[in-house]
């Protein structure tokens, strides 16, 4: 069999990638989809910068269909917004608990979930998950109170016999199990509770995404951060956050690719920035 050199690789490489994009952006988006179609879209309203919830209307929140006089903020609220403009879509929020998320979706409640979801092979069992839509990909972390024993912990070793807890069916549940020796709490149902927990002393440390420290660090200042030495941190079995379709919308899911394809970095990052502002600011 005749071998193909390096650089026969990376032409083909080169053209593949060439005409990936060539598709992406020769196809209209809009065209996936019937005119004028509304989106429902599950949130759970209650993990900043990227939901939650206000009972004031500003210039870039979107009002709850099934929550009356309240609105929902954030950046997956402002990346949903851009799909549905881009597919000449209306586009509907439902407020949705986290544990219900992916039995809505399946049972036409709701389209699209996106509200800080990963596509962890579990879920995938359930729903088919789009490229990743965040500015970088997703790194958790652990906080602790300022005052805490574990404070000046640098590895995941360091919390042995610590009382550690999660949000209930998400991966800072999950990503406790990598702790080995952890006091691993029940979880409990949203993530403010998981702080107001450490916060108050009935646990030790909690597991949250890096994006979301900052607003949580505006409400409770007496909390820290853990930065973990190089490869100690926690080890991440999937791609990083998505949205989530039915298996069978396989139109939706290219549109919404498509769409994503054509959001640099720094257009991800410029709205990442003004959500997590408004988020310190809302706390």
């Amino acid at each position: 069999m005749k071998r193909i050199g390096i650089p026969a690789i990376a032409i083909t490489l080169a053209l593949a990638s060439a005409f990936t994009f060539f598709l992406m952006r020769e196809e209209d988006p809009g065209k996936l989809i019937e005119p004028g179609k509304v989106l429902k879209v599950g949130i759970e309203c209650d993990f900043a910068p990227y939901n939650w919830e206000e009972k004031k209307a500003s210039a870039t929140n979107q009002p709850l269909a099934n929550n009356e006089g309240f609105y929902v903020e954030g950046y997956d609220v402002q990346i949903s917004r851009i799909i549905a403009e881009r597919l000449k879509a209306k586009v509907k929020y439902l407020k949705i608990p986290w544990g219900d998320m992916l039995a809505a979706l399946n049972d036409g409640r709701i389209d699209m979930v996106v509200s800080g979801m990963v596509d962890t092979n579990e879920r995938k069992q359930l729903a088919a998950f789009s490229n990743v839509y965040t500015p970088s990909p997703i790194e958790y972390t652990i906080m602790v109170r300022k005052d805490s024993p574990y404070a000046e912990s640098t590895t995941l070793a360091d919390f042995h016999n610590a009382r550690m807890v999660g949000q209930k069916g998400a991966m800072m549940d999950t990503l406790i199990d990598q702790v080995y020796g952890v006091n691993h709490l029940p979880p409990v149902e949203t993530v403010p509770e998981m702080f107001r927990d450490v916060n108050r002393g009935t646990a030790d440390a909690l597991v949250i995404n890096l994006e979301s420290i900052g607003p949580y660090l505006e409400e409770y200042p007496n909390l820290m951060a853990i930065e973990f030495a190089h490869g100690q941190g926690f080890r991440l079995g999937f791609n990083g956050i998505c949205i989530a379709v039915r298996k069978e919308d396989t139109n939706l899911l290219r549109a919404i690719n498509m769409i994503l394809f054509g959001l640099s970095r720094e257009e991800r990052t410029a709205v990442m920035n003004q959500m997590t502002t408004k988020a310190e600011k809302s706390s």
